[in-house]
């Protein structure tokens, strides 16, 4: 449909740009991610649970609002009303974007930024000037890694969505969806934090 979801930057960018030019679809993008991270921040989510393979239902609602969201786009296409760069699909989408980067970037530990990367470009590349100048390999490379890995995994995702869009069309993001949920549900198989 055209526009993005997660990361708002370029969002905000057009919605200045073309305000006056249909730029009023950006503005909702950034108004549904806002009210996600808003949802939350007033819901007290534990921003450690799914760190520590521990249910998290604030997790679980981004992986249902993606859900709606293709169900949405589904019922709209069938139906024949089409779906555009205004469908309730992409507000669903960016809502859940919300949702899960107002968990991972409030985790006490070390934030984790899982919808946008300027900022992770840009800690790669300061930790890793510092590694060379220093010399040091420890936890700022290993910081500088993550954060690189980071950025990996959200590229394939764009290579996954590009090569699933044509036979599955937005239903592809039902994959994503399953795998949130499984995080969510604390199926993945991550270090469990003791307790006692």
């Amino acid at each position: 449909m055209g526009m993005t979801v997660s990361h708002q930057s370029g969002n905000t960018s057009h919605t200045g740009r073309l305000i006056m030019n249909g730029g009023a679809a950006f503005g909702h993008l950034l108004l549904a991610f806002c009210f996600g991270s808003f949802f939350a921040g007033y819901s007290k989510a534990d921003t450690e649970l799914i760190y520590s393979g521990r249910y998290s239902p604030n997790l679980l609602a981004a992986a249902l609002a993606v859900v709606a969201g293709c169900i949405v786009h589904y019922c709209k296409e069938h139906g024949g009303d089409g779906n555009n760069n205004t469908s309730e699909c992409l507000l669903l989408f960016a809502f859940s974007q919300g949702i899960q980067n107002g968990i991972t970037r409030r985790c006490q530990t070390l934030p984790i930024c899982t919808t946008h990367f300027t900022g992770y470009l840009t800690d790669v590349g300061t930790l890793l000037g510092w590694c060379v100048r220093d010399g040091v390999t420890g936890e700022k490379f290993l910081k500088a890694m993550l954060f690189a890995a980071g950025i990996f995994f959200f590229g394939l995702g764009g290579v996954a969505a590009k090569e699933l869009h044509e036979s599955f069309s937005v239903q592809a993001a039902l994959i994503a969806a399953a795998l949130t949920a499984a995080v969510a549900g604390g199926l993945v198989p991550v270090t469990k934090s003791k307790t006692g």
